[in-house]
């Protein structure tokens, strides 16, 4: 930009030997910006095929003419202004207006100004070197209507902290305005207590720029009354011409934390007020129906065993939900161990077999599976065949054959749970494994079970570092698996925590 500049004044009273017009007219054609010059009086003078292509003006259209001709009417006060500001030989740079083309759009541009001389030294007209801002205006506008749309408060920050930019979300959330925000510290945001705490972070920060989200730790941020709230961040690096700039994500978790607080709540009354005196009452039942006190008469048994079992059922729909809490929340305790998988493979097989007879269906351990050792937590990786099985043989019609196999893929070893049963909809995979999902829930119903199984499948695999999935089977059917990391090392036979698995 400065060499084109430097071309465009025509330094005559530097080297009046080299100038001519000549050699103004090669210098004004080979900018490829527009550059218009104009006498005092604001007629056009000069006019490049940069300013062709910006303006659709030729160059016989335009010298001569008025600068009135690409200026809108209400910009029109501002070429008096540019004059009488280079008269007192002020450059000007970077000036935003708008222009207007000659199929009358308006454009948005970033004008340089700058005084045209004789050889004398006398003040002739004024020159402008012209760059369509437009697309880059839109990109800008575009910007600002996405950070307004954003559910999340946004901020941006300079290096020293200083707010330069907030959509209405960081108003609502802080009580603040707009303008008691813009140019103030973000510490303002923050607690009193935090703030120093925060300012090593963010100078840290911007040491080291990289996207990050920040969790998993308390935040909180403090609103204009004084009240703090829970949040959490995430914080992007953008590089600029004004130096390195940070948009922080900031988003209120209050709501979250009342429902995890309810949910434990939950839990807690669930464990102790429902799932005690159920396990009683069902216990009971299960005596009467054994003719624990003795013979009842017909009428009364068959209502006892149906009492027995949606005893049973509610029971175990208590029991899978608290599994799927403790899971998700790392209450539930897991200890690693080196475990030879077909033995619990078939253990789990031999748990299944009077709910498989009960339905007509059988279970085979396939003869070709191949024997291996995985990271595993015993008691849950029995608990993820179970599942797997109750969920195949739940869905197999009478007479079908369930088949289980372990094998080794890699540095896991893989067991898998082959059906004939219906299959998986192709609407219904994509949430296979979410808690209370049952494709068909009438059918689900009739079958029994509480939608939870395959969540508990695919969150006990999670935490035990493995990955669970499924495929059609051939010839109809499904087949569900998981994968869990093979032990390696002989040497590992103390038994650790999943916790310490992972580091946390």
């Amino acid at each position: 930009m400065a060499s084109e500049i430097d071309k465009a004044r025509f330094n005559v009273t530097r080297e009046p030997r080299i100038e001519s017009e000549s050699f103004h007219a090669a210098a004004m054609k080979s900018l490829t910006q527009a550059v218009v010059t104009l006498s005092l009086d604001g007629i056009i003078t000069a006019w490049n095929p940069g300013a062709q292509r910006l303006y659709g003006f030729s160059a016989a259209e335009a010298v001569g003419q008025s600068i009135a001709v690409i200026v809108p009417e209400d910009r029109r006060h501002e070429t008096g202004e540019l004059i009488a500001k280079l008269r007192r030989d002020e450059e000007i740079g970077d000036f935003e207006t708008k222009r207007r083309r000659k199929d009358g759009s308006v454009i948005d541009v970033a004008l340089h100004t700058f005084p045209v001389r004789d050889l004398a030294g006398t003040l002739i007209g004024a020159g402008a070197i012209a760059r369509d801002t437009s697309r880059q205006k839109l990109v800008e506008e575009m910007f600002r209507l996405a950070v307004e749309a954003c559910p999340s408060g946004m901020i941006m920050t300079n290096r020293s902290g200083e707010i330069v930019m907030l959509n209405t979300e960081i108003e609502r959330q802080f009580g603040y305005s707009r303008q008691e925000l813009l140019g103030q510290s973000v510490d303002i945001l923050v607690p009193a207590g935090l703030r120093a705490q925060h300012a090593r972070r963010r100078a840290d920060f911007v040491l080291h720029p990289e996207t990050r989200r920040i969790a998993g730790r308390e935040l909180f941020g403090r609103r204009k009354d004084g009240t703090e709230f829970p949040v959490e961040v995430g914080l992007n690096p953008v590089d600029s011409s004004d130096g390195p700039l940070v948009i922080s994500v900031v988003t209120d978790i209050s709501e979250r934390k009342r429902i995890e607080h309810l949910k434990a709540e939950f839990v807690s009354t669930t464990n102790h007020e429902l799932r005690t005196p159920l396990t009683s009452i069902s216990g009971s039942l299960g005596l009467l129906v054994g003719n624990a006190a003795g013979k009842l008469p017909d009428p009364a048994m068959r209502l006892l065993t149906i009492a027995h079992k949606n005893s049973q059922r509610l029971v175990r729909l208590i029991n899978d939900i608290l599994d799927v809490e403790k899971t998700e929340s790392g209450e539930a305790v897991f200890v690693i161990e080196r475990v030879e998988v077909r033995p619990m493979v078939e253990q789990a097989v031999e748990a299944s077999r009077p709910y498989a007879d009960s339905l007509g269906v059988t279970l085979r351990v396939d003869p070709s599976s191949t024997s291996g050792e995985a990271r595993a937590d015993p008691g849950r990786l029995v608990q993820v065949v179970a599942n797997l099985l109750s969920n195949a043989i739940k869905f197999s019609p009478s007479g079908a054959e369930v088949v289980v196999s372990t094998a080794m893929a890699g540095d896991a070893v893989r067991i898998a749970v082959r059906d004939h049963g219906p299959g998986i909809p192709a609407g219904f995979k994509a949430r296979i494994f979410e808690k209370f999902a049952q494709a068909d829930a009438s059918d689900s119903r009739q079958k029994g079970g509480t939608g939870l199984g395959l969540s508990i499948v695919k969150g006990i695999v999670t935490r035990l570092g493995g990955s669970t999935g499924f495929s059609d089977a051939p010839g109809g059917g499904t087949i569900f698996f998981v994968e869990l990391p093979a032990w390696r090392n002989a040497a590992e036979t103390v038994p650790i925590s999943v916790e310490e698995l992972h580091g946390a």
